[in-house]
């Protein structure tokens, strides 16, 4: 069985991760080497801003193969239906968060204006492809963009298991679910140890020092 994340970023994907190796499966993460495998065996090609079905090559199986567990770049790229089909009773999870926090998340990442971004012009080449300047310049269209591509990935998703409650779990982590909701889904017994929560000194820094584009004074336009 393998199990694979397949929402999007800023979502509690790292702590899911980390509860993956907390419930014993052999995990992996983000991957540049699988990254860089998956961008020269695809053609990225979109259908209304969602990546679509454009099988990877051996590598990418052969790198999947070998882990059972997966969360993160680029393996929540690859199409779920080819997946479904290559890894028949597969469980896939998605993890869900209101849009309000997860905009503020993704500007905080990926604004250049956000605090600790300020020299991503010297930073390496893949860390600055995590920087758009359009939250600067373009900000309210940005916004509309990334709520629309997840929402229709989301509506997708759900459609394509509909009924299929054994294959597809819906959770969100960063609204408190946990063990309670994930370990009948994975038929694991609950550790007795507390859900990992990683990744969270990011959302205190949005939340205690929001610069200007992602404070209250400049909310999500509607």
């Amino acid at each position: 069985m393998k199990i694979f994340e397949i929402g999007v970023l800023k979502t509690g994907t790292t702590s899911l991760g980390r509860a993956f190796e907390i419930l014993g499966f052999n995990h992996q993460g983000c991957s540049f080497t699988a990254r860089n495998e998956y961008n020269k065996s695809t053609e990225n090609k979109t259908h209304d801003g969602y990546w679509w079905k454009t099988p990877p090559d051996k590598s990418i199986f052969d790198m999947i193969d070998k882990f059972d567990s997966f969360e993160d770049d680029p393996w929540r790229h690859i199409d779920y239906e080819i997946l479904d089909k290559r890894y028949p009773n597969s469980k896939f999870i998605l993890l869900e968060r209101d849009d309000e926090s997860w905009i503020r998340s993704l500007e905080y990442w990926c604004s250049p204006n956000a605090k600790g971004n300020e020299e991503w012009e010297t930073w390496d080449k893949w860390n600055k492809n995590i920087i758009d300047t359009r939250w600067v310049t373009d900000r309210e269209n940005v916004i509309r963009e990334k709520l629309e591509w997840k929402q229709q990935k989301y509506s997708m998703i759900k459609e394509y298991f509909r009924d299929r409650t054994d294959n597809l779990l819906v959770m969100n982590i960063c609204a408190g679910e946990g063990w309670e909701t994930l370990c009948p889904f994975l038929n694991k017994h609950t550790p007795n140890v507390q859900f990992p929560k990683l990744n969270v000194w990011a959302s205190d820094m949005e939340n205690s020092n929001p610069n200007p584009l992602v404070d209250s004074r400049n909310p999500i336009p509607t």
